[in-house]
């Protein structure tokens, strides 16, 4: 993976750790539900997919 690809692959994936974590929030802080499971996994699996193919991790991470 290029160093341009990589950095907007990070991007993303700080851009899905925000979603996810919100939408997190949202269902269990607040028991209010922003988007289905099915979205939610939509959003989960692309966010897993991408720290696969950057070998990177955040720190904040849903995934951790």
């Amino acid at each position: 993976m290029k160093a341009e690809e990589k950095q907007k692959a990070i991007q993303r994936m700080k851009e899905l750790s925000g979603i996810l974590k919100e939408a997190s929030r949202a269902y269990y802080a607040e028991d209010r539900e922003i988007m289905s499971n099915y979205e939610y996994d939509k959003l989960y699996d692309e966010l897993v997919e991408l720290e696969k193919e950057t070998g990177v991790t955040l720190a904040n991470s849903p995934t951790v």
